[in-house]
């Protein structure tokens, strides 16, 4: 049976509250959740993963002893995973392996910490672009993995991903024009602490992809109370400005596409859908699912999820984003990773080169600030909203077409601009409209 013959009726269950502490991390097989309705209406567990198979149950000590009472059959993920853990290396080492390819590629690498874990483990991101040491104005884009510290497969494919950019840039057409036209930043791990523990949870037992803030219940994007790791994502996101993002995830093999916490259509659906079909198109293993048809999936059908990345990232900071579920094991034998990486190869570069699907522009008098109307005026007429903008520069992914933007700047006279945006095509720097 296909999730999506069943999950609509009962996906408004499953919701996941950053309030949870992770202790246990169960597998149910072939069941659905509504098996464990009572934990899931008190808000005692999360919920992941739903397929036919079965789903994946987290949550405080005492919950396999529930199952037990209740006879309900489960396995033990940590117990599961065992069998793969060696072989991949430590928080440490991959922090090693960051500067080292910083080192080794400095014409177009930097290599800085947004902040430290609860255990003052670094967050290592490293930018990319051909004017490294400089904040230019180009398209900006980031990957991120491993916010959940068992699921493994994203860290090794992103340290392969810079890898191979730094060997391959000069050379390889595809990787030469996105650096030279794109700052493009990777963070291998959100959860350092999570990895080197082979848990879900960071050091305090909190999933992290559930306590961001929430676009159902939260008015605001405040970074206080929030976990520590979330907190520096929150302000590492605040102090840029991306458009396009992906985050990076194990346990199954799809891409999941917004919205994670409502059924309402995503302002950018048919876009993002053809994004997140493009990616599977270039991966055998993800197009050829038998799960999810065409190896894509709207998040919120497949389970609810509050206080996610993906839905924060671009409520609050017009950065549409994706999540790639990478592998159907969390951590596959480490001598699979190669192999891993060939399927997502291609897929990986495709969708990065998707941030130049958009425009915006540059105002030659510097920190301005404002807002931005957004109106496609051909092929069809669609007002977009209104956006704000700040230090002078503005960028949005967008359908292919036509637009004028209306620009206010600080409270000044309206100005409107035209623009156009192009599929399959990198612009120089960026498709942007000077202002004066």
């Amino acid at each position: 049976m296909k999730p999506f013959l069943f999950l609509g009726l009962f996906a408004f269950s499953y919701l996941a509250f950053s309030s949870v502490k992770i202790h246990e991390e169960l597998y149910i097989p072939g069941q659905n959740p509504l098996i464990v309705k009572e934990l899931i209406h008190a808000g005692t567990v999360e919920i992941d993963h739903v397929t036919s198979e079965g789903f994946e149950l987290y949550g405080p000590r005492g919950i396999g002893l529930y199952l037990d009472q209740k006879n309900i059959v489960y396995l033990d993920m940590k117990e599961m995973n065992q069998k793969n853990l060696s072989g991949y290396p430590s928080s440490d080492e991959i922090a090693l392996k960051m500067k080292e390819l910083a080192k080794k590629f400095p014409r177009i690498m930097k290599l800085f910490s947004i902040g430290k874990s609860v255990k003052g483990k670094d967050l290592w991101v490293i930018k990319i672009s051909d004017n490294v040491e400089e904040d230019e104005i180009e398209p900006e884009f980031k990957y991120i993995s491993s916010m959940h510290g068992d699921e493994i497969t994203g860290r090794e494919l992103s340290i392969s991903l810079i890898e191979e950019i730094g060997e391959n840039y000069g050379t390889d057409q595809d990787i030469t024009e996105l650096v030279d036209n794109t700052e493009i930043f990777i963070m291998p791990s959100m959860n350092p602490d999570g990895s080197d523990l082979k848990q879900r949870a960071n050091a305090k037992f909190v999933d992290l992809n559930r306590n961001f803030p929430d676009i159902l219940r939260d008015t605001d994007s405040r970074t206080e109370g929030r976990q520590i790791e979330t907190q520096h994502v929150m302000n590492f996101q605040a102090q840029r400005k991306f458009s396009l993002s992906a985050n990076f995830h194990g346990g199954t093999i799809v891409a999941n596409y917004p919205w994670d916490s409502k059924y309402d259509l995503h302002p950018l659906d048919t876009l993002v859908k053809q994004f997140s079909q493009g990616y599977s198109d270039l991966n055998p293993d993800m197009r050829s699912s038998t799960e999810f048809p065409g190896g894509i999936t709207n998040g919120a059908q497949w389970y609810v999820v509050r206080g996610g990345m993906q839905d924060w990232s671009y409520n609050w900071y017009n950065d549409l984003q994706i999540t790639l579920e990478l592998s159907h094991l969390k951590w596959p034998s480490y001598s699979d990773i190669p192999r891993h990486y060939k399927n997502n190869r291609d897929s990986l570069i495709q969708y990065m080169k998707y941030v130049h699907h958009g425009a915006g522009f540059k105002i030659v008098s510097p920190k301005t600030s404002g807002k931005v109307e957004v109106t496609q005026t051909s092929p069809v007429v669609k007002n977009f909203g209104i956006f704000t903008f700040k230090n002078s520069e503005f960028y949005k992914i967008l359908p292919e077409g036509d637009y004028t933007f209306t620009i206010l700047r600080n409270n000044k006279r309206k100005k409107k601009v035209s623009v156009s945006v192009t599929s399959n095509q990198i612009s120089l720097d960026g498709n942007y409209v000077t202002i004066e």
